[in-house]
């Protein structure tokens, strides 16, 4: 069983290996999530002293308790992130994305990828891997112009 902390950290790579690529929008929930935990991380830091700022500023609108469950609201949304994709990334590909998967692996290294595929079950942290080495190599139109979606 893996700790909080193991998850946490386990999103934050699956975070920095998913593609940023429009086209995987459409079809996976990791973009889209992935997108957001990079957003709330970026702008988590500038709201927390914003309501620091204010409770100093304007002591009698924003009292002290206020202020502190606001932070911790804030601090909890890139956490949320991090856990889901966590998560996410240790959970075996359906069945139905297998044959996707396959293609695409097939495409990047020949055939012998068939066999290493069918050695052990690829997870969902297997998948960003695969499609960040198929971006990185096929450049930006790679899924398209094999026409594997």
């Amino acid at each position: 069983m893996n700790s909080f902390f193991d998850v946490l950290k386990q999103g934050d790579k699956y975070l920095q290996n998913w593609p940023q690529q429009n086209v995987l929008n459409c079809l996976f929930a990791d973009s889209k999530v992935a997108v957001y935990t990079r957003l709330s991380i970026k702008t988590t830091p500038i709201f927390v002293v914003l309501a620091i700022v204010l409770n100093i500023v304007l002591p009698t609108l924003f009292n002290w308790s206020v202020t502190a469950t606001f932070i911790l609201f804030l601090l909890g949304l890139p956490i949320q992130g991090l856990y889901w994709l966590g998560k996410r990334s240790q959970k075996l590909l359906p069945s139905q994305l297998l044959p996707w998967y396959m293609a695409i692996a097939k495409k990047l290294s020949g055939e012998q990828a068939g066999q290493t595929v069918m050695l052990h079950q690829p997870s969902y942290f297997d998948l960003a891997l695969l499609l960040k080495k198929a971006f990185r190599l096929g450049g930006d139109k790679f899924l398209q112009n094999h026409e594997l979606i």
